[in-house]
């Protein structure tokens, strides 16, 4: 047979500090508390460990559970909600933040963001993503970046490399320009269009073998 546990309960009342309700089981491992004074209503559950408290006032309500190395309280008023604790974890099927105003995500150490599917980013205005140190932007398939304006890169040294194929080109013009401009393959560099310019005021073609072919021919 189960043991029935037996609770000492007290009422006291009191013009100065209200009405105080208390129910204690008689291990003394529990002690639960209602204190009404006229401006607050406060809810205590403790024990040796524990206490988990709830203060209601006219203007504000305040849960807070505290344990032996941490606590978490809520607080909420007419126009605020505050959550402090130590983790703070949502798990839900789905989950939506609207806000009409700014909307701020900081934190003194790292940020990560996952998702086993597609992840969009958008802004109908502008959108700006910085860093102090590096930056890096990878995908193992696929990377595509596109405006439909101006795009612009630059850096002190800006470095475009291919494991296989690299294509530059533009529908009306290609511009490539430098204090020195430099132009090599390893096994073979081809310039062709049908009209071509090659040099300015002094010009040097040389080779082992130079070979120069066409229909006509004009030197100086």
């Amino acid at each position: 047979m189960a043991t029935t546990t037996i609770l000492n309960c007290s009422i006291e009342m009191s013009k100065a500090d209200g009405l105080t309700l208390t129910v204690k089981d008689t291990l003394g491992l529990v002690t639960q508390t209602m204190v009404m004074n006229g401006t607050t209503i406060v809810l205590t559950v403790k024990n040796a460990i524990n206490t988990t408290t709830v203060t209601q006032a006219v203007d504000s309500l305040i849960t807070k559970v505290a344990g032996p190395a941490a606590s978490s309280t809520i607080t909420q008023q007419a126009d605020t909600v505050k959550i402090a604790c130590g983790t703070f974890q949502v798990d839900a099927d789905s989950i939506k933040l609207n806000s009409t105003m700014d909307t701020v995500v900081a934190a003194t150490q790292n940020i990560k963001l996952t998702s086993t599917q597609s992840t969009t980013i958008s802004a109908t205005q502008k959108f700006t993503a910085s860093s102090v140190q590096d930056m890096s932007l990878s995908a193992t398939q696929k990377l595509s970046l596109s405006a439909t304006m101006d795009a612009s890169l630059s850096g002190q040294n800006t470095t475009v490399s291919a494991l296989q194929k690299a294509t530059l080109s533009g529908t009306t013009e290609v511009a490539v320009s430098g204090l020195k401009v430099g132009i090599a393959g390893t096994a073979q560099a081809e310039m062709a269009a049908p009209m071509t310019t090659v040099g300015q005021d002094i010009t040097t073609i040389k080779g082992s073998l130079v070979s120069v072919s066409a229909q006509l021919i004009k030197l100086g």
